[in-house]
């Protein structure tokens, strides 16, 4: 099967030294689609909207100089691997962009084509492993959702981005009933599958868009962007169903059930108190549930 071709993005301001990058690219053997931006601000258009394995970024441009071009780069694609370029050798000027998160600091007129392949190669190999250990670091090990850490960060982010378009976001707060009951009736490896149960129907009932999270315990999390005044009733309906669905072919000696609470948000700022709001109200929606005497969550509720 042929390999992928390489996309490379090359921001670079001087037409000298994009020539000679490109000669020494050309050099090497692996096969390569060079982009070229002047300007700091084609490079970020260029990293919104298209596919780039490593970009080889020039610390002097017409539209910014020094670290901010490593910075706004890195704001706009942070899973791009970066290698800074430099015309100069300047040991504190490396040192603050390997710490900025930089794969590479090459000074441009030391370069060379072998120098140059290789720097490529390495930034992309450490990027993927940097990635991998920063996923392994923000999810949950018996779900695969993200963990706590993960879904606040996930959410913060989100909401950065909903907050400026003005898009409404809503957050809904989840509790797995009678875990307890599950761990001391059936063990904790029993409790520790109705969790993934849960979890793989949390991902059937929301879209790949939103974020959901295990915040721990039997406590879930889900950010929905671009909601509608009645879509907490939507999900809370569709969610009851497939738990119902789930229960009725499943075979085990007891039922899933879940109790939820739903909030508007609108900024990241807000985002550990709403889900301190969406937990009193799932709590109030639990406690209905057993003053009524319901062992797990009915369609009754919403009719």
């Amino acid at each position: 099967m042929a390999r992928e071709q390489l996309q490379i993005l090359l921001v670079e301001g001087d037409p000298m030294d994009a020539r000679r990058v490109a000669q020494m690219l050309r050099a090497g053997a692996a096969k390569f689609r060079l982009r070229r931006a002047r300007r700091l601000r084609q490079a970020k258009r260029h990293l919104q909207n298209y596919r780039a394995d490593v970009a080889l970024l020039a610390l002097s441009l017409p539209d910014a100089q020094g670290l901010d071009v490593l910075v706004e780069a890195q704001r706009t694609a942070p899973s791009v691997p970066f290698i800074a370029l430099s015309a100069s050798a300047d040991d504190s000027l490396a040192a603050q962009a390997l710490q900025l998160g930089a794969q590479d600091f090459l000074v441009k007129s030391e370069l060379t084509p072998a120098q140059l392949a290789r720097a490529l190669s390495f930034a992309m190999a450490r990027q993927q492993a940097q990635l991998h250990l920063l996923s392994l670091s923000l999810m949950d090990e018996l779900t695969g959702l993200h963990n706590r850490r993960g879904f606040i960060s996930m959410a913060e982010q989100r909401l950065k981005l909903t907050s400026r378009q003005g898009v409404r976001s809503m957050l809904i707060f989840i509790d797995m009933d009678n875990l307890k009951y599950i761990n001391d009736n059936f063990g904790h490896r029993e409790g520790d599958y109705a969790l993934q149960q849960i979890a793989a129907l949390l991902r059937e009932c929301f879209r790949e868009s939103d974020i959901i999270g295990r915040l721990g315990g039997d406590e879930f999390c889900v950010l929905l962007s671009q909601t509608a005044e009645t879509d907490h009733l939507l999900v809370r309906k569709r969610l009851v169903q497939l738990i119902a669905k789930d229960n009725d072919h499943s075979g085990r000696f007891y039922a899933l059930s879940v109790s939820l609470g739903a909030v508007d948000i609108s900024s990241p700022d807000e985002l550990e108190q709403q889900i301190g709001r969406a937990d009193a109200l799932m709590y109030e929606h639990k406690r209905a549930k057993r003053a009524r005497g319901d062992q797990f969550t009915s369609l009754r509720e919403l009719v």
